[in-house]
């Protein structure tokens, strides 16, 4: 086997020569990759790893020109995230340099070709980017003999997303076979750059014309779902998780689609209605609140794009009155569908809506569902954004789950529940909602879901750095008194104020506290003790 950087730099400007750099606000997409990759604990949750098989009869420096291609065409691949005041801006610059590999494994055997394919995708995913330098991706082309390559492309969710895969895809191939034929490649038009994206973006000031519907639809949601917990909650998320996993069984792959096909739905709407039957088992509620990842690119001119519009949507189920499986699949179908013209982005959905915040508790969902066409769970997680995520692809599927509120064995407990339940909800669909899992006892626990406490008597600051800490919140949430024992999420901050908060501070300090230990103990009072102790060159993203 033979490996070797790539050396192709056609016209492109060196990477430190900041002449031509563009800068633009973040999207909110970005924004909520960049946060949660912050407060991670492991770099796979937030790389992308995609395989693209190719055929044709190019060379590997025509594929490593290709990728060349790809990154002058979409800014995202050009882009790293920066924060200037407090707020996350996109530094798209001229011409990076990425890492390319190229690998030569036309001499292994089939079974050994997979192996060391397998191997570069695990060893992709797990090597962290450089948060200070563009680009936030990097490829391996790799040789498999008479005309078969392959591309194995890694990438930060701040820049990629999965619809992003099936551009890279279709753009690879198109410039192999204008290779192959000496001819120009026919791509398609890009109406817009990704940074024009984010400023229109931006510039939605205002009332958002999806927030009536939202506001209806999500009156009276539960701050918290009542899925019992093995441990108390934390007052801090500690953004900690683990996963258990496993395969569906071949009677519902089987089944799965001609199933939904009799329902008039698609796969993934059972299996979200057999999430749902389960959370409700498991919590004895009836009305529950699930985030969705959804694409984020309803402007037919994002479609074409390399970039990150994932935005969450929060589907608010319905399992009242007992419904057989066939009313469940209704219902959670015809949520789903009405909720799809009405996209907001969910950082705006949170200020939206009037909902108490509670300590250590996300908001608006706690609970989330995710599917993808494509058999690849991706290497194993240590990090969760939520308490509970059920992540089906393919044929995989696998709970993620928050390690300080649940044990593994609860787990597995869940997992193999849910899947006799999708089986009971395909091979018999008229079964009613508390019959699906007979024989099953749902969990109890001694561990209340939190609820606001009663105010204390308030803390005015006591020193000169409360005071100054104080001073800035005042100023960031608009608010005349502060507590130094108040929660800042509680006292209705959110992710990106909080930042602008320890940039604020900033110039009174040698350093700064990290996103994670503000998390840990988000009060002036905490806040305040993690300034006395941070090492002089700390910033709020390291």
């Amino acid at each position: 086997m033979t490996r070797r950087g790539s050396t192709v730099q056609d016209g492109l400007t060196a990477p430190d020569d900041p002449a031509g750099t563009v800068t633009a606000p973040a999207t909110y997409a970005q924004e909520r990759a960049w946060l949660a990759s912050r407060l991670a604990h492991d770099p796979p949750t937030y790389c992308a790893v995609d395989e693209f098989p190719l055929h044709a009869s190019v060379t590997a420096d025509d594929l490593v020109r290709a990728l060349h291609v790809l990154m002058d065409r979409h800014e995202p691949l050009r882009t790293v995230l920066r924060t200037v005041d407090g707020r996350l801006r996109q530094e798209v610059h001229p011409g990076p340099q990425p890492r390319i590999d190229v690998l030569d494994l036309s001499a292994h055997g089939p079974g050994a070709q997979i192996e060391e394919r397998r191997s570069l995708r695990t060893r992709l995913a797990r090597g962290p980017f450089d948060p200070h330098r563009a680009p936030q991706w990097r490829a391996a082309v790799l040789g498999l003999g008479e005309g078969s390559w392959a591309v194995v492309f890694a990438a930060h969710h701040t820049v990629y997303d999965s619809a992003s895969g099936l551009n890279v895809h279709a753009e690879l191939t198109e410039l192999c076979a204008a290779a192959e034929e000496g001819r120009a490649p026919r791509l398609p038009r890009l109406s817009f750059g990704y940074g024009t994206y984010a400023r229109r973006e931006r510039r939605r000031t205002g009332t958002h014309p999806a927030a009536p519907h939202w506001r209806a639809r999500l009156c009276g949601l539960p701050p918290v779902h009542a899925v019992p917990l093995d441990r108390p909650r934390p007052p801090a998320r500690t953004f900690l998780g683990a996963e258990v996993r496993t395969a569906l069984p071949a009677a519902v792959t089987a089944t799965l689609t001609a199933a939904a096909r009799s329902h008039c739905t698609r796969p993934a709407m059972m299996l979200l209605a057999a999430w749902t039957a389960l959370l409700h088992h498991h919590s004895g509620a009836y009305d529950l609140a699930v985030g969705l990842p959804v694409a984020g690119r309803g402007d037919p001119a994002t479609r074409s794009m390399i970039g990150t519009f994932v935005n969450m949507r929060v589907l608010r189920a319905d399992l009242s009155g007992d419904p057989d499986g066939t009313e469940l699949v209704r219902r959670t179908t015809t949520a789903v569908r009405a909720d799809e013209p009405h996209d907001i982005p969910f950082q705006r959905l949170v200020a939206l809506l009037p909902a108490p915040r509670l300590p250590g508790v996300p908001p608006l969902y706690q609970l989330a569902f995710n599917h993808t066409p494509a058999n690849d769970l991706g290497p194993p997680v240590s990090s969760c954004e939520e308490d509970l995520l059920l992540d089906v692809a393919g044929t995989g599927v696998r709970l993620v789950y928050d390690a300080a509120l649940f044990d593994r064995s609860t787990a597995d407990r869940l997992l193999a529940d849910y899947l006799r339940l999708l089986a009971a909800l395909l091979d018999a669909p008229g079964t009613r909602l508390s019959a699906l899992l007979p024989g099953t006892v749902p969990r109890h626990t001694s561990c209340p879901a939190p609820a606001p406490a009663a105010a204390p008597a308030r803390t005015a600051p006591r020193d000169a750095a409360e005071e100054r800490v104080a001073a800035v919140w005042r100023s960031l949430l608009g608010t005349d008194a502060v507590d130094v024992h108040e929660d800042f999420f509680t006292a209705g901050g959110h992710s990106l104020q909080a930042l602008r908060l320890l940039a604020r501070l900033a110039p009174e300090h040698e350093g700064r506290p990290t996103l994670r230990t503000f998390f840990a103990d988000p009060t002036v009072a905490g806040l305040a003790t993690a300034l006395k102790h941070t090492p002089p060159g700390r910033t709020a993203w390291r």
